[in-house]
């Protein structure tokens, strides 16, 4: 009896095996291969040259004009309102009379005032006419006592007349001797009224003027040249000292104050607090230019004048008083307008910078990229003044930094020294403009570490 035939299976199998570890190791290479090129693919980046050009260092804070005279004018006695002679706007000079109360009691009061002093006056002619007359009258009294005198000491030495008409010549002399110190004292007594009277021309001139005083209470003057920004009264109102009548405005002596924290006290003086003439140099040296939102496109120029010598212990910050000019390009600023101040307190002319997308940090370092001939090459630096969209910047350990190199703007954020990159197409140039005037903002400062652009 012949054995069935068994099927050959081990060597298919085998060769199915065979043809699986084949393909298996064709797929491990492939992404060998792969894995390899994606390691040497190169980083596309975008980059900007670096630069020359004037960094500043600047403040910026917002601030109000005021005007260095602003007087609110009050009525100086109660009244009624009866003339209006200035209205809101009008340019007014020193003196010039704006409203009128009723002046009738005032006036009146003047009136009697004079009435007074000139009966004083009148007291004084009559007093003086009195003086006279007791001078007068003591003259007449001397001459008749020496008369009297003359006779008698004669006749008493020639006894030539008897003894009761020598007692009546010393009657006679001692009579005149009496007259003539009755005269003395009438004399004395109208000296006493003339000076009386002169206290009472005095009493009446003072009265006098406290009446004009008080009739120019009832006028209201600019107490200097300016404008008028408000009128707070109408005619028929009844006034007193509380009321608010009149505002005046000297547009051409304007300023604004503002303050700084202390820290900043060195930029300003260099040496602590100082003011006016005895300020160090570097106090004037600092440019101050101003915008306000009422009047754009209009810069104003101002100074500093001022700085004040104490630190507020509260708030631990100085006052500042800057003089402005009040025109620029025809416009004019007037107070209460809102400014944007900005005060340039150190220029470097010549600064190397570079755009601010351009720095990474890392912890306390910072860093950049540069294209090094396709390949991205590491540069320490350290950051100087800021502005908006550039910085000053100055290399670390004897790294090259120049004008004209290409520094990776978009792309850095991940990227490794020596790494290869290939560079895209430059930034547009209203990207790549530099800063007109870099600048250094204390007041709202940037730490220049935007994310960088994504590539579209």
């Amino acid at each position: 009896m012949r054995r069935p035939a068994r099927p050959v299976l081990l060597p298919i199998v085998l060769l199915v095996h065979l043809a699986a570890c084949n393909r298996a190791d064709q797929a491990s290479a492939s992404e060998a291969v792969t894995g390899s090129l994606k390691r040497h693919e190169a980083v596309r980046v975008r980059v900007l040259p670096v630069l020359r050009q004037e960094m500043q260092r600047a403040l910026e804070t917002t601030t109000v004009v005021e005007s260095e005279r602003n007087v609110i004018l009050h009525p100086q006695t109660t009244g009624i309102v009866t003339e209006l002679l200035a209205e809101e706007g009008d340019a007014v000079k020193q003196g010039q009379v704006l409203a009128r109360l009723d002046q009738r009691d005032a006036k009146a009061q003047l009136d009697d005032a004079k009435i007074a002093l000139m009966e004083a006056e009148d007291a004084a002619a009559k007093g003086d006419i009195a003086q006279r007359d007791a001078e007068g009258n003591i003259a007449k009294t001397l001459l008749a006592f020496e008369q009297a005198k003359r006779d008698h000491e004669r006749n008493a030495e020639a006894r030539m007349i008897s003894a009761l008409e020598i007692e009546r010549l010393k009657l006679s002399m001692d009579t005149a001797e009496q007259d003539m110190q009755a005269a003395t004292l009438a004399r004395d007594s109208a000296a006493i009224d003339q000076r009386t009277q002169a206290t009472a021309i005095s009493r009446a001139k003072l009265a006098v003027a406290r009446a004009e005083v008080a009739l120019s209470h009832t006028e209201l003057r600019a107490p200097f040249d300016g404008v008028l920004a408000m009128r707070g009264v109408q005619v028929g109102d009844s006034v007193s000292g509380a009321d608010e009548a009149f505002t005046i405005t000297d547009l051409s002596d304007l300023r604004t104050v503002f303050y700084r924290p202390q820290r900043e006290l060195g930029l300003f003086t260099g040496l602590g607090p100082s003011s006016g003439k005895d300020a160090p140099a570097g106090f004037q040296t600092i440019e101050v230019t101003a915008e306000s939102e009422a009047l754009p496109g209009v810069t104003f120029t101002g100074h500093i004048e001022r700085i004040s010598p104490n630190i507020d212990p509260t708030s631990g910050s100085f006052r500042v008083t800057v003089r402005l000019d009040e025109e620029s390009e025809g416009m004019r600023l007037l107070p209460g307008m809102l400014l944007r101040l900005r005060l340039v307190t150190e220029r470097h002319l010549d600064a190397l910078t570079v755009s601010k997308r351009s720095l990474r940090r890392e912890g306390e370092a910072t860093i950049l990229f540069v294209n090094d001939e396709g390949r991205a090459r590491r540069v320490a630096v350290e950051e100087g003044f800021s502005g908006d969209d550039y910085v000053e910047v100055r290399p670390l350990g004897g790294a090259s930094l120049e004008v004209g190199m290409d520094v990776v703007v978009v792309g850095n954020r991940d990227l490794e020294d020596d790494k290869e990159i290939e560079v895209s197409p430059r930034l547009n140039s209203a990207r790549a403009k530099p800063d007109e005037g870099g600048r250094e903002d204390t007041a709202d400062s940037e730490d220049g570490s935007a994310a960088p652009e994504e590539e579209n």
